[in-house]
């Protein structure tokens, strides 16, 4: 059996056979988890290969799809290097979502204007991308507002993407019609509690809201939590029986709970539950460093309906956000000592 270090390094030797160029969902996991190999295992041409993105994308004006720029990554970065051009290129990033991006009545940000099919949606996967980012970004530069924002932005998405159906939040709204789609999507909801404990690291003790988030994580890992399969990995659909078992949601979740146990917000179930995650994440893993079974791009957004047999039917794969979920589940565990 590899270590988490092996397990690491090998996936992002994997990982850098992919191009960055334009960013798309999947990007900014995998570039985090670039970045915890060059940090937990002296990965120097991971970091080297994540800086040659970032610099270039550095000098283009900003567009719609950069929403999905991997702010969390290039502020480490920029801690890790002292390259100024990165920490004004993530201020440049921040300025643009913040005042450019058009927003709901009630201040939830739509991304892309410039897609009519996506015009009026928000998305799970934005609490990944965009709050640990502010966060960082206050801590940075020690301007508290950043904070707030980054609460701002979780709970604009939380409040949307709940329902009365249950515990876990959907894949999309479309704001206009209040048309929800893919209610409890396994990677979803993996996206939404990783975002939630990367910016609850960065949040001050003191903040004022830290507490309710906090109760938003702990209620979102508890149902969680429940719904392991004993194989160690959950369903596409978390609670969805004929749903099958996704190579993602075991490295998500345990990154996640591994984390969560590491900052003492959850308790010691937490840690049997992501041991059993990895597990099933090492049975995934190649020899190569490919992460597989992870299910293929899910585009919610253009479904005429809630359509949940298109995410029990989707074709498994090799790509970046499962290659990025493994790498933070392996810089976790060796960040808890195993």
């Amino acid at each position: 059996m590899i270590s988490a270090q092996q397990a690491l390094d090998c996936a992002a030797n994997r990982t850098m056979e992919y191009d960055f160029t334009v960013w798309f969902w999947g990007d900014s996991i995998a570039m985090d988890g670039l970045l915890e190999a060059a940090e937990l295992v002296g990965h120097a041409e991971a970091e080297a290969f994540a800086r040659r993105f970032f610099q270039r994308w550095a000098k283009r004006p900003l567009s719609w799809v950069d929403h999905l720029t991997p702010g969390y990554a290039l502020l480490r970065l920029y801690q890790r290097t002292g390259d100024t051009q990165l920490l004004d290129a993530a201020i440049r990033l921040a300025t643009f979502l913040l005042e450019e991006v058009p927003r709901t009545r009630d201040g939830a940000p739509l991304y892309r204007p410039d897609q009519p099919i996506y015009r009026f949606n928000v998305w799970v996967d934005t609490i990944y991308h965009v709050p640990p980012f502010y966060a960082l970004l206050g801590r940075v530069t020690g301007e508290e507002r950043y904070y707030d924002e980054a609460l701002l932005e979780w709970e604009h998405h939380v409040r949307w993407l709940s329902s009365e159906r249950g515990p876990f939040l959907a894949h999309a709204i479309e704001t206009g019609p209040r048309l929800l789609r893919g209610y409890g999507w396994g990677r979803g909801n993996g996206w939404a509690l990783l975002g939630m404990i990367d910016t609850l690291e960065m949040l001050p003790a003191d903040h004022p809201g830290r507490g309710r988030a906090e109760a938003d994580f702990k209620r979102l890992s508890e149902a969680i939590l429940g719904l392991q399969d004993a194989s160690g990995f959950w369903r596409t659909l978390l609670h969805d029986r004929e749903a099958y078992l996704e190579s993602s949601t075991a490295a998500f979740f345990g990154a996640a709970f591994t984390k969560g146990v590491r900052l003492c917000l959850l308790d010691e179930r937490y840690s049997e539950a992501a041991d059993k995650a990895w597990q099933a994440t090492l049975s995934r893993i190649e020899p190569d460093g490919s992460f597989a079974g992870v299910s293929a791009c899910t585009w919610a957004g253009t479904l005429p309906d809630d359509l949940v047999s298109m995410y029990k039917a989707l074709p498994t794969e090799v790509n970046v956000w499962g290659q990025g979920s493994a790498m933070r589940f392996a810089a976790e565990r060796i960040r808890a000592g195993f």
